[in-house]
């Protein structure tokens, strides 16, 4: 792909759009056209000659480790490869080391992967804080006024999958900071969709499937010095048998790496500037369509990433029905979840916006 593509020959690299309004990225994001053979070169050109390759699939692990690093606004040593944010936010819970009286604070509506994590907490006498959202607009002031003196960890999504609601990470990092309290972030709804930088938060988990257009299989879990102090690993391997405080405990995803650092190319070749602005454009776009078609948005217009809700009495059949007119949407919480990224056109929301109004005022 050539530098700063326009719009035609970026869709180029995702054939699927040819014949399919995806607006699904938050399900899963499409694969460009070429990250296959970014991760068979490993098969066939490094794994192919066995451990004699070892050294080459070692710094490829490294460089992504660097360059994911550097993207992030992080150090190396913050970087933990898992195999998705779900064992990374488990394996970060269960390193945590927690005493009788200790809170932690998480949306009652979470995910499940945030909310499941703290049973081996519970059991050391760490309470569970599970706090009603009764408003997208003041989710955030809604979290930061449940913290208190005894709060050891804020648990949150930087962009909620069922409302698309998108925290400020460094303010809520300062409130945390300031009561002395750990901030958690399970961030698969928002890296690649908005700019995130990770030098203020303590515990941040994510997958490269979504918004990164990756594969499966491989995740990154991003831990503060500060966050390390308080861990001791829950797992233990011959990756840390030299050092009692590495989480990283035996061998990464390597085909994963290979196609990591090339995604991460492919991005930069767009330029992530231009993503980001895509996805806030389109973002300002699908608002204003919903607003025209009246279509009711349970994502606050000004804390959003690149998830919208629409409110639709049965979400599970309106998407069903839209997939059938060859329309990609999810159905979550309340309605239907559209989901565009900087591969899409305004064109393809109103469609799908179009169809939406006319399901739901034909039921």
């Amino acid at each position: 792909m050539p530098s700063s593509p326009d719009l035609s020959e970026l869709r180029s690299a995702f054939p699927h759009l040819q014949s399919r309004v995806y607006l699904d990225t938050a399900a899963a994001g499409l694969t460009w056209k070429g990250h296959g053979a970014a991760v068979a070169r490993f098969y066939d050109d490094v794994k192919s000659r066995g451990y004699d390759a070892r050294p080459e699939w070692q710094a490829m692990t490294e460089r992504v480790r660097g360059r994911l690093a550097e993207w992030l606004g992080v150090t190396v040593a913050d970087i933990t490869f898992v195999s998705n944010s779900t064992e990374g936010l488990n394996l970060a819970a269960l390193s945590l080391q927690f005493r009788p009286g200790d809170r932690i604070v998480l949306a009652a509506d979470e995910f499940p992967s945030v909310a499941r994590v703290w049973e081996a907490a519970a059991r050391a006498g760490a309470e569970v804080v599970r706090v009603p959202i009764t408003s997208e607009a003041a989710r955030e002031s809604t979290l930061l006024s449940a913290l208190d003196a005894r709060t050891r960890v804020l648990a949150v999504s930087q962009t909620h999958s069922s409302t698309g609601t998108t925290i400020d990470l460094d303010r809520v990092a300062d409130a945390c900071r300031q009561r002395g309290a750990l901030l958690l972030v399970d961030g698969m709804q928002a890296m690649g969709a908005v700019p995130t930088r990770l030098a203020q938060v303590d515990v941040y988990a994510s997958s490269f499937f979504k918004w990164m257009l990756s594969g499966f299989g491989v995740g990154v879990l991003v831990t503060s010095a500060r966050a390390r102090a308080s861990m001791q690993p829950a797992y233990h391997g011959y990756k840390n048998m030299d050092d009692e405080s590495q989480l990283q405990y035996a061998h990464v995803n390597i085909p994963a790496m290979y196609g990591l650092d090339a995604t991460l190319d492919f991005f930069e070749r767009i330029g992530w500037d231009t993503v980001y602005r895509r996805v806030r454009e389109l973002g300002r776009h699908l608002l204003e369509s919903a607003a025209r078609r009246r279509l009711d948005l349970v994502t606050p217009a000004d804390a959003h990433a690149g998830i919208f809700v629409i409110r639709c009495a049965n979400g599970e059949a309106a998407q069903r029905a839209l997939a059938a007119r060859g329309i990609s949407v999810s159905a979550r919480g309340c309605g239907l979840r559209v989901s565009p990224h900087f591969y899409n056109t305004p064109d393809e929301i109103d469609r799908g916006l179009a169809a939406i109004a006319d399901l739901i005022e034909s039921t």
